[in-house]
């Protein structure tokens, strides 16, 4: 794959989120392609950020001249491929124009929300030459390819080495919805088997704590102590990871597609406990692998910490990695039937 992309020119558009945008530009640039990227959005602020989803007229003369900036730097440029992510600030003359600039180039949109999350983003679809998503109902319902997401080389790395094991049970991540009710029943049942448990609870600031606290029953029970007010380091995150045989991951309840968290332990070799039933009909799903929990009665068998892992099919894996996963958004792929989901 090395090579697939070689000479070719990309105008890539991607929100902050952590360092997914960096990974995806380095994947492209290693195939050889000559990449420009841009942040879908004009502004990353919090207050910004929920503008934008509340009502996008609050910020559009933001964003247009934002958009308007962009066009006038890329203007004299040729692409092959215009990809985008989210497409949640994107106007939709900026799509029309850039479209007109390009007329021969693939014009992709890759959504890792469900659609209901991105309400500024339906309007758009109809201008693209193909729109995924990694939410198979979305797909059925709104006609767009399945997608699931990816790992990067990162995770391939820790799968190869063998590290000596620290924790049974790991996670790292924001606490929304019944998250923290959820962690603290699987918390307990392993602190009972004697099982050594790490969890860095992440909530952006203490007012919120206090806020969701006293206005929901989401952290009933719960200790300010208990969470961490600032992101974990990366390299600490991956340290931790490497030490860890299995890990926890837990959906928003609306959201049906995997989360990103649940490919990169696919791709480092890791025991996964999740919430999300769907996962049960992915090609890589393996009961010794994976335990699916009912997020209102949570239980996690004893045995399943105890049985072996088995190795995914190298096959079967290679479809989720992210060099896989951007030349078969591009079109690039052998394979265009986008079978990963296989049901029982």
């Amino acid at each position: 794959m090395e090579y697939h992309l070689k000479n070719k020119k990309i105008l890539f558009l991607c929100p902050l989120f952590f360092n997914y945008h960096k990974k995806l530009m380095n994947a492209m640039e290693w195939m050889g392609a000559e990449v420009d990227y841009y942040d879908e959005r004009p502004s990353n602020t919090f207050f910004s950020k929920a503008l934008l989803r509340i009502n996008r007229n609050f910020v559009t003369l933001q964003i247009n001249k934002y958009y308007q900036e962009i066009s006038l730097e890329i203007k004299n440029k040729k692409y092959d491929y215009i990809f985008i992510c989210q497409a949640e600030a994107t106007p939709k003359s900026f799509l029309k124009d850039i479209k007109k600039m390009n007329p021969n180039a693939r014009m992709v949109l890759m959504l890792w929300d469900s659609v209901a999350n991105k309400v500024n983003t339906l309007e758009k679809l109809d201008l693209f030459d193909e729109v995924f998503s990694f939410d198979k109902q979305d797909c059925e319902q709104f006609g767009l390819t399945f997608r699931p997401l990816f790992f990067d080389k990162e995770y391939e790395q820790i799968a190869i080495k063998e590290p000596t094991l620290v924790y049974d049970l790991f996670f790292v991540g924001t606490v929304h919805s019944d998250r923290y009710q959820i962690l603290k029943a699987v918390k307990q049942q392993f602190e009972k088997n004697h099982l050594a448990v790490f969890l860095y609870m992440f909530i952006p600031s203490k007012i919120m704590y206090y806020q969701r606290k006293l206005l929901t029953s989401d952290l009933t029970g719960s200790e300010i102590s208990e969470f961490s007010f600032e992101g974990m380091p990366s390299h600490q995150l991956t340290a931790k990871l490497k030490q860890s045989k299995a890990v926890v991951d837990i959906q928003h309840p609306k959201q049906t597609g995997l989360t990103m968290r649940t490919i990169e332990m696919l791709g480092a070799n890791k025991k996964l406990i999740t919430t999300n039933r769907d996962i049960q009909h992915y090609d890589f799903y393996h009961p010794n692998n994976i335990c699916i929990v009912d997020r209102e009665k949570v239980v996690v068998p004893t045995e399943f910490m105890t049985t072996p892992f088995v190795p995914v099919d190298k096959k079967i894996k290679e479809k989720y990695s992210i060099n896989y996963f951007v030349l078969d958004v591009l079109g690039l792929t052998e394979d265009n039937e986008h079978d990963f989901y296989v049901q029982k």
